[in-house]
């Protein structure tokens, strides 16, 4: 079930101010009375909630969110891992303490014996409490936000694909209208890496005029609730030529807040120089404020909402069922670790000590092969063994180009996932099969300046034939208003059949006299509505008419 990524108009929920229809001789009342302090929403709250240690602490109380974020990291930051053992063998360690504590606790005096009158004293490693908070600070500030990322990625790409394809929910279109033409284009070569073309959508997005955002860098979109750490990251990624994603508040204008999924990538040129930086944004404030696909952020607004009365009725109840030391350290110990609390626990406690033979009977048949997987599609999985940027973007923006403004129309850069020799500098209409009515509708579009999204049938060199593919096209404009670059996503069919790869020619069997099979066939007959007769479908109008 998809829900709108965004809102219209602010995310913050303010008091109704419609006038009282109803005529109540005991009422004053003109409008209705103000909501309460905590009844009122803030998306500034939201999204502290949402990069807490209380929201990591969450997930880590649960073996099932656990798994889920640890999956994560093991896929897509494996550079983390070593941190995460630290910290859960650091935590297993101070509850062994813990558990030591208790049992010395319990240890209680023995007349005719002195020295047990006085009870031990607890052990306390101030310095182990140490290293394992600050473990788990940079679990909270570096990998809780990727996860969070990741999660929203795939939830957007779905989202984006269905707007695309024509085939979302007719009650989300109008609260996704715009959402993936929210584009800007930076020059790094310029002081400060400022915008040199900008979406229409983007202005509306920010409420920054041209005039304001052409020539600035994107920094003036930050605010007081801005999170120094994700923009210290967005600078390194930038600085390092890399691509990056990252949520984070952003705010408008007039000063209202909105969760920004901006994601960032080097365009390079034939070359392998960086040129310039494509900057991809969604706003996913109506996700963070639903919490939507977020167990654990749903728990915490939960936990955080209740009342003092509320709040000390959790705590009774909490206490009755509080775990006892030991619980605690054996939630915490690994599979080998039971393995020889199952083989050796309890041993002096035994009457008749078994045979080793008996022992090991229990182990003598192969253990199970465990096998974890990442229970949401993987729709943003990258890998860069050279460390430098490739200019992928994520989730459903993997595939894009960018083309010179009409009539040149020539494709300047290339995602890596279409960046295949002779790419650059080709021209786009090449690339464009189906019916010439199509053909003839896009060009126009594109020459008129107006954003298109078409279903098309998409050729290559490789494959002549082509396949099925949606592209959406939208102009980024210059300081004077004019088109300065397209920005061009294409966007594969939802339920994946559309042909990849051709089908083999059949083998001629006269080989060698002189004969020649031309695969390359020209014209319209293979490319037209009667070869395939739903092959193609235009929308054109403003960007809000997708």
């Amino acid at each position: 079930m998809l829900t709108p990524l965004q809102t219209k108009g602010p995310a913050e929920s303010f008091t109704e101010l419609e006038p009282l229809e109803e005529d109540d001789p005991q009422s004053y009342d003109l409008v209705p009375p103000p909501l309460e302090a905590g009844a009122v929403f803030s998306l500034e709250t939201r999204s502290e909630q949402l990069f807490s240690r209380d929201h990591l602490r969450i997930i880590f109380s649960d073996p099932a969110l656990l798994l889920r974020f640890t999956a994560f990291l093991s896929t897509h930051r494996p550079q983390s891992v070593p941190i995460l053992i630290y910290y859960l063998d650091a935590v297993k360690a101070l509850k062994a303490i813990a558990y030591a504590n208790a049992v010395a606790e319990a240890l209680e005096p023995i007349n005719g014996y002195d020295f047990t009158v006085h009870p031990a004293r607890s052990t306390v490693n101030t310095i182990l409490e140490d290293k394992a908070s600050k473990a788990f600070d940079v679990l909270v500030s570096e990998d809780l936000p990727a996860y969070i990322t990741h999660q929203y990625i795939q939830i957007v790409s779905l989202s984006i694909t269905r707007r695309v394809t024509g085939t979302l929910a007719p009650h989300l279109r109008e609260a996704s209208e715009g959402l993936a033409e929210v584009f800007c284009l930076t020059d790094p070569s310029r002081p400060d890496n400022p915008i040199i073309f900008a979406s229409e959508e983007f202005h509306r997005t920010t409420q920054y005029g041209m005039n304001y955002a052409i020539g600035r860098n994107c920094r003036f979109l930050q605010g007081p609730k801005t999170n120094p750490v994700s923009i210290r990251r967005l600078r390194e990624s930038n600085e390092a030529g890399k691509e990056h994603c990252e949520v984070f508040l952003n705010y408008r204008r007039d000063g209202s807040p909105f969760m920004n999924m901006l994601m960032t990538a080097p365009l390079c040129d034939s070359r392998g120089k960086i040129r310039y930086f494509i900057g991809a944004q969604v706003d996913v404030s109506g996700l963070v404020k639903d919490c939507t696909d977020m167990e654990s952020l749903q728990r915490l607004v939960l936990e955080q909402s209740h009342t003092a009365r509320d709040h000390a009725s959790v705590e009774e109840t909490s206490i009755s069922a509080r775990k006892d030391e030991f619980q605690e350290l054996s939630e915490m110990l690994n599979m080998g670790e039971l393995e020889t609390v199952r083989r050796w626990g309890g041993r002096m406690h035994r009457e008749h000590q078994a045979d080793e033979d008996e022992m090991n009977s229990y182990n003598t048949g192969p253990k199970s092969r465990i096998v974890l997987k990442d229970l949401t599609p993987d729709l943003n999985k990258t890998h860069n063994p050279n460390g430098r940027g490739s200019g992928l973007l994520s989730g459903v923006y993997q595939h894009y180009l960018l083309l010179r403004p009409y009539p040149s129309l020539r494709v300047l850069f290339a995602s890596p996932s279409l960046r295949v020799p002779g790419i650059l500098q080709s021209q786009f209409m090449d690339k464009i099969g189906g019916s010439a009515r199509v053909q003839d509708e896009l060009t126009a579009a594109l020459a008129e300046g107006r954003g298109v999204t078409a279903k098309v049938r998409w050729v290559t060199k490789f494959d002549d034939e082509g396949r099925n593919r949606w592209i959406h096209c939208t102009p980024l404009l210059g300081s004077n208003g004019r088109v300065g670059v397209w920005m061009v996503v294409l966007v594969d069919e939802e339920d994946g059949l559309s042909r990849r790869w051709k089908q083999a020619p059949p083998v001629t069997t006269n080989f060698g006299n002189g004969s020649r099979t031309n695969l390359n066939v020209q014209g319209e007959t293979t490319r037209d509505g009667d070869y395939f007769p739903h092959s193609s479908s235009i929308r054109s109008s403003s960007p809000y008419s997708l």
